[in-house]
């Protein structure tokens, strides 16, 4: 039975605040070399100008380690790069170290650049019941019931064996790389983030009749081991709860 943490914001700035806390207190102190798949979308972009601006120095950057949960299929200077969108908000304002960023490359062959990370993954985590373990992975809650790169026409993927595959947006057709069900699954921590009214029926939906919807929405399959998913949300998102 999973936990629904749910925390609810009147603004963007008291969300960010209230993800920093929880990122503060339930990661980075429990942890020497936290562990994060970030995640790409409009509410992290907030986020990242938030810590960029009031946390450049009080998070530990020198001892974060940051990866991705999905990547869009195009170089990291491309407008869609959840990478570059990163790069530009945070990375180059903060003291992280190179080595400790773990980017998905956008501009690699996909089915490649797919091994290539579950290589990395494995490499770079630790690794509990055969998986590697994430400390936290943000997530974000799309429109149609999508989280990371898995979309509801190919919720299929969601079961894959592998750690990373490709997948394809159903509308532009663009390809993307992403995490599978069982890395999001096996992390410590699972945080979505999500705003605004157009999220709002999607979040009533998977929270408050998860199990009819578990064939629908790849949101709705988020069962982490731990128990429990955080939710950290607008007033407007969270408006049909």
């Amino acid at each position: 039975m999973i936990k629904d943490n749910i925390k609810i914001y009147k603004d963007l700035t008291a969300l960010s605040e209230g993800f920093t806390r929880f990122l503060t207190d339930t990661v980075i102190k429990r942890n020497s070399q936290p562990n994060i798949a970030l995640s790409g979308g409009s509410t992290p972009k907030v986020i990242f100008e938030y810590w960029s601006k009031n946390y450049s120095k009080a998070l530990p950057w020198d001892r974060m380690k940051l990866f991705w949960g999905d990547e869009r299929c195009v170089p990291p200077h491309d407008s869609m790069s959840n990478y570059g969108m990163t790069k530009d908000l945070l990375i180059d304002k903060v003291d992280i170290l190179p080595n400790n960023i773990f980017r998905i490359h956008g501009e690699s062959e996909p089915h490649e650049e797919a091994q290539w990370y579950s290589e990395v993954l494995t490499d770079h985590l630790p690794v509990e019941n055969g998986i590697p373990v994430f400390d936290l992975v943000m997530l974000g809650l799309g429109d149609d019931g999508h989280t990371v790169s898995i979309f509801p026409d190919q919720i299929q993927l969601w079961y894959d064996d592998r750690l990373c595959i490709v997948t394809h947006h159903p509308e532009s057709g663009m390809e993307r790389v992403s995490i599978t069900g069982k890395v999001i699954n096996n992390a410590r921590n699972v945080a979505f983030l999500v705003t605004g009214k157009s999220k709002a029926e999607k979040v009533k939906e998977i929270i408050q009749n998860r199990s009819d919807f578990e064939a629908k929405y790849p949101a709705a399959l988020v069962t982490p081991a731990s128990g429990e998913i955080v939710w950290f949300m607008d007033e407007a998102a969270a408006s049909l709860l």
